[in-house]
């Protein structure tokens, strides 16, 4: 039977499909990606097709939208991850999002329908978290709902942000874990003439992250100037199927783990620079913002201890290194502890070095901005009238920093 079409005034479209069955359509408009959305609901008799089409128009005028009534919170937050999330974040925060959802969202708020989740239902959910995890996490379970909430609402899934609803739950700010001077040159002198004595200098000298740290290689460093550039950091990645898609539970090369594919294929945005280390399953990563690319100048102390430890014979590549490859994080971490353990010092998060230059800077009298450009904070709150720091500014607050630990 040919298609025939029938427009019912005020109600949407309505036509019955060569196969028999009745469609009733209703254009819902551009949603905020620009894409046209269109509601449809079937019925095997023209009767039921209308009635469905004026519920649907009921809803409309109602909320402003119709949302798919069978779309559960789980399911678009799979679908927010794969597609909205996945191509855009950044390759560890989209880990951290996935964490989130897995663990923490899709077993409280999973089954709830996505169109009617209501605020009552975020509120007992983040307090089970908060409850059996922490407050911090519960903060975090809440943010990552509110954004993924907020992508639905842009495709017209929601007409409310449940979580925006919601106050997110209170979370006391743990004190920070910060080495006195005296500590930190503890650290250095304890360590100083070991593989790894430079790389404990360079991160109390700079402040660098632990991925900026691992993933500096020589030719980025210049000891005649004295400044390293710190724009390429080391990561793990994930790594999707590239073999084609997937049948049934089964992927082409029969491997479950993506890393385990032939045809593996890096997962991160389109537009972050990556560059795989052969042999490894690290990578160095460039960093989006151009807050994350800088060149840091070397204090005279640290300029010497790196001077020392290029003398064992790495003039290339890594400057820090395990055998031919670089340093996994983890047995970085576990260097730190045992470099702590041998200087009497309580353990302490690696990141922990990075506060300590923050707090040693500012307590030489550096100015907060010189230490905000020196570190490559971007938070907005903390960067709100940034201006650029000369290089001869940053130079004499690290050699102020480099008399401090001397």
């Amino acid at each position: 039977m040919a298609k025939t079409a029938r427009r019912q005034r005020g109600d949407g479209s309505l036509y019955q499909r060569a196969n028999g069955l009745w469609v009733g359509t209703l254009d819902l408009g551009i949603d905020g990606r620009g894409k046209r959305r269109r509601w449809s609901g079937t019925s095997k008799t023209q009767a039921g097709a209308l009635e469905k089409l004026r519920a649907a128009i009921r809803e409309k005028d109602k909320t402003g939208a119709v949302g798919p009534r069978r779309l559960t919170v789980g399911g678009w937050l799979d679908e927010w991850l794969a597609h909205i999330a996945r191509p855009n974040v950044r390759p560890k925060t989209y880990a951290e999002y996935e964490r989130c959802v897995r663990l923490h969202l899709k077993p409280r708020l999973g089954k709830a329908l996505l169109w009617n989740l209501q605020p009552a239902q975020v509120r007992k959910a983040l307090a089970a978290v908060a409850a059996e995890q922490t407050a911090a996490t519960a903060r975090n379970s809440h943010r990552v709902l509110r954004t993924a909430l907020q992508a639905a609402a842009k495709d017209g899934l929601v007409t409310q942000n449940a979580a925006s609803l919601v106050d997110p739950p209170k979370a006391l700010s743990a004190p920070r874990g910060t080495l006195t001077a005296a500590q930190a040159k503890a650290i250095v002198q304890q360590s100083a003439g070991s593989p790894l004595g430079s790389r404990w200098a360079f991160a109390l000298y700079t402040g660098a992250r632990q991925g900026e740290t691992l993933g500096l290689e020589w030719d980025r460093v210049s000891l005649a100037d004295g400044t390293a550039d710190i724009s390429w950091q080391l990561q793990r990645l994930a790594y999707d199927h590239g073999c084609g898609p997937k049948a049934g539970d089964a992927w082409p090369c029969g491997r479950q783990r993506g890393g385990n594919c032939p045809a593996k294929q890096l997962v991160a945005p389109a537009d972050f620079q990556v560059r795989p280390i052969v042999g490894s399953a690290l990578v160095l990563t460039r960093p989006k913002t151009s807050a994350g690319r800088r060149i840091v100048p070397l204090a005279p102390v640290l300029v010497e201890a790196m001077r020392d430890h290029r003398k064992s014979g790495l003039t290339t590549g890594l400057v820090w290194r395990d055998g031919d490859g670089p340093i996994d994080p983890k047995d970085d971490y576990a260097a730190w502890q045992a470099a702590l353990a041998a200087a009497g010092i309580r353990p302490l998060p690696l990141h922990s070095a990075r506060h300590t230059t923050a707090t040693l800077l500012l307590e030489a009298g550096v100015d907060a901005k010189v230490i905000q450009e020196l570190l490559g904070h971007t938070d907005v709150a903390t960067s709100r009238g940034y201006q650029h720091v000369d290089l001869t500014l940053a130079r004499e607050a690290m050699d102020r920093l480099g008399r401090t630990l001397a």
